[in-house]
């Protein structure tokens, strides 16, 4: 006999339920038409303070509000020609010709990096040719002390085979001095020493300081 009382006591909370869920989908809605009509309020208000601008240039802002839409990566884009005032094909003329001039500016810096290239390239070369001549120089050098040094030495043998007299008087009548001293620093120490025996004391003495220095 009690089951049907607690049957009829569990509907009135089940309605209860439904009816306080139903009010708060209500409640949302109600906020989010609320949200959605504010949203179009500051769009059409956006709208009317733009058109004032551009229409009327309220408060000298066209000028600044102009470059500021066209900054946008989208929109400013779109709305390139009605804030310029001007026709897509102008628009487009614009955009070629302002890539025209970026290429001119582009081709001069390559035509200036290419002379600054070609410059350097000329100094490299010239670099080159003095270090060749250079080069050229020093080995002419090397050949010629190459070929005094041979010559040195074979004198060196023809005198040390002499006696010491006739050595000594082909030494004091050579006329570069600085020949005669090689050949007595090249040769053996107790041959020079008899020869510089043969000679006058002070022309012994001279070429001993050569042979010093």
């Amino acid at each position: 006999m009690n089951q049907p009382s607690n049957t009829n006591e569990k509907k009135p909370a089940a309605e209860k339920s439904k009816k306080a869920d139903s009010k708060r989908g209500k409640t949302r809605e109600k906020k989010a038409n609320t949200l959605l009509l504010l949203i179009i309020v500051i769009f059409l208000s956006a709208i009317v303070a733009f058109g004032a601008i551009f229409m009327f240039n309220f408060a000298g802002l066209r000028a600044e509000t102009s470059v500021w839409i066209s900054n946008l990566p989208v929109v400013g884009k779109l709305l390139q020609p009605v804030l310029q005032k001007k026709n897509p094909e102008q628009i487009e003329r614009e955009v070629i010709e302002r890539e025209k001039s970026n290429i001119a500016i582009q081709q001069k810096e390559l035509n200036n990096l290419e002379k600054e290239l070609l410059s350097r390239e000329k100094e490299i070369e010239k670099k080159e040719k003095e270090l060749a001549d250079k080069e050229l120089e020093i080995s002419k050098l090397h050949e010629q002390l190459s070929e005094k040094l041979r010559s040195i030495q074979e004198q060196v043998q023809y005198l040390e085979k002499v006696d010491n007299q006739k050595a000594m008087q082909i030494i004091l009548n050579m006329n570069d001095k600085a020949s005669a001293v090689q050949i007595l620093r090249n040769m053996k120490k107790e041959k020079a020493a008899s020869i510089l025996a043969q000679m006058d004391p002070l022309q012994a003495a001279q070429i001993l300081e050569d042979l010093a220095d």
